[in-house]
C-alpha cells in the first residue's frame, strides 16, 4: 500500500506523472498536452516526462515547454537500458509525484516497476495494440502482461476495455475515459493543399493520415480508390504520413493506374488546419483504439467513412455523421466514398452531425473531469 495524502499533509496539490517513451509526434501526444493544459485548473500539478536519446530532441519536450508545461527528460543511451528504471525511480523521489501514469509498452514495463520501488499508485492509458511486426509483437505482450499489475487502467474506448477485460482483468479496475477533441480551435489554413499538388479547384479530395504501416491498411484504401476512379474521374485521394509502406504503396498506386490520383505527401504538422480543405476523411485501418484523426475530422465538419474496429463505432454514427465499413471489402469502401462523392448535401449533413456529436460526447472539459476524480481517488488510496 502507497503512502496516502502526502499532498494533503504536505498543503500542496497532487503532482501527477505521466511517463512516455515520445519519438513521433501523433494522438497520444496530443492528447496529453492539452489534457496537461487543461488539468492545471483544477489544481493538481502535472509533471510530462519523457525520454531523450543521446544528441536527439523529443518534439513531445519541446512542445510542452513551449506551453508552459513542466517537463522532465531523462537522456537514454539505449532503447531497454536497464538504467531507465532507477533513473525514473529517482525522478519520482525528487520530484515527489504522488501518483504516476504511463503510457505505451516502454513506459508500462518502466514505470510499473519504479513505481513500485517508489510506493506510489499507477494508472496505464490502454490505446490498444497494433501487431505492426514482429517486434512490436513481443513488445505489446509485455505490455499487457504488465497491465496486471496497474493499480487501474483507462482504456481509451468501450471496445479497448472489453480486450482489457479477456486479459482476465477485472472491471471494476478500468475506467474508459475517451480521447477528446476541441472543436473551437480557431486554426485558419495558410496554404493550399490543392495548389501543393497541382489540383483543380472543383476536385473532390478524400484524405486520411497516420502512419505507413500494415495496421493502417491503406493497401485496402487503394483498392478502393482504383474502384472510385473507375466510376468518377473528378475524385483525388491522399494519404499524409510516413511510415515503412512507403514504397511498397507507391509501387502499387503506380500499378493501379493512381498515380495522377493518389498521392503520398508525407507527415503533415498542420493537419488540422488541412483537413478545412477536403470533403470526405477515410479511415481504413485494421485495427485502431479510438483514432484521434476522425475526431479532428468532425471537428472540421467533414463526413468519415471508417472501418468499425475498435472504438470506432463510438464516435461514428453509421449512416449520420459517415459510414462504417469493413476493412476486407474494399467494395463497399468505395461504394460508400462514391455516394458521398456524388452528393454534396449528405457530406455536409454528416460532417455537421459529426461535429455536433464530438462537440457533445468528446470534450476535454469531459476528459478533465473523469481524470480528476480517478487522481484523486487513486491518491487517497479509496
Amino acid at each position: 500500500m502507497h503512502e496516502l495524502s502526502g499532498f494533503r499533509m504536505m498543503n500542496r496539490p497532487p503532482r501527477i506523472g505521466h511517463l512516455l517513451a515520445s519519438n513521433f509526434f501523433g494522438g497520444p501526444e496530443k492528447q496529453l498536452l492539452e489534457h496537461a493544459l487543461r488539468i492545471t485548473d483544477q489544481k493538481i500539478d502535472i509533471l510530462i516526462i519523457s525520454f531523450n536519446e543521446k544528441n536527439g530532441t523529443n518534439e513531445l519536450i519541446e512542445r510542452a515547454q513551449q506551453m508552459g508545461i513542466v517537463t522532465r527528460a531523462i537522456r537514454i543511451s539505449s532503447p531497454f537500458d536497464p538504467r531507465l528504471i532507477t533513473d525514473v525511480l529517482a525522478l519520482l523521489r525528487n520530484e515527489e509525484i504522488d501518483l504516476l501514469c504511463v503510457h505505451g509498452y516502454k513506459a508500462n514495463v518502466i514505470g510499473r516497476f519504479a513505481s513500485w520501488w517508489a510506493g506510489i499508485p499507477l494508472i496505464a492509458i490502454s490505446r490498444g495494440w497494433t501487431g505492426e511486426d514482429t517486434k512490436i509483437c513481443f513488445y505489446e505482450w509485455l505490455d499487457r502482461i504488465f497491465l496486471k499489475f496497474a493499480n487501474h487502467i483507462v482504456a481509451v474506448s468501450a471496445k479497448q476495455k472489453q480486450k482489457i477485460m479477456q486479459l482476465g482483468i477485472p472491471a471494476e479496475k478500468i475506467t474508459v475515459i475517451h480521447n477528446s477533441i476541441s472543436v473551437n480551435t480557431g486554426i485558419k489554413s495558410t496554404g493550399s493543399i490543392r495548389r501543393e499538388l497541382g489540383l483543380g479547384d472543383n476536385v473532390l479530395i478524400v484524405i486520411s493520415a497516420g502512419r505507413l504501416s500494415p495496421e493502417k491498411n491503406y493497401s485496402g484504401l487503394i483498392d478502393a480508390a482504383q474502384i472510385v476512379a473507375k466510376h468518377n474521374d473528378n475524385v483525388f485521394f491522399i494519404v499524409f504520413g510516413e511510415g515503412v509502406l512507403r514504397p511498397e504503396l507507391k509501387s502499387k498506386i503506380t500499378l493501379a493506374g493512381l498515380s495522377e490520383r493518389f498521392f503520398l505527401p508525407g507527415f503533415r504538422a498542420d493537419l488540422q488546419a488541412l483537413l478545412q480543405q477536403i470533403d470526405i476523411f477515410v479511415l481504413p485501418s485494421f485495427t485502431e483504439g479510438l483514432p484521434n484523426v476522425v475526431l479532428e475530422a468532425f471537428a472540421a465538419s467533414k463526413p468519415v467513412v471508417a472501418t468499425a474496429v475498435g472504438g470506432v463505432p463510438e464516435v461514428v454514427e453509421n449512416e449520420v455523421s459517415g459510414f462504417l465499413t469493413d476493412p476486407h471489402q474494399p467494395e463497399f469502401m468505395a461504394k460508400c466514398i462514391l455516394r458521398l462523392a456524388e452528393d454534396p448535401k449528405l457530406r455536409q449533413a454528416m460532417g455537421e452531425s459529426g461535429l455536433v456529436y464530438v462537440n457533445k460526447n468528446f470534450t476535454f472539459e469531459q476528459q478533465t473531469e473523469q481524470y480528476e476524480k480517478l487522481y484523486l481517488r487513486l491518491v487517497d488510496g479509496k
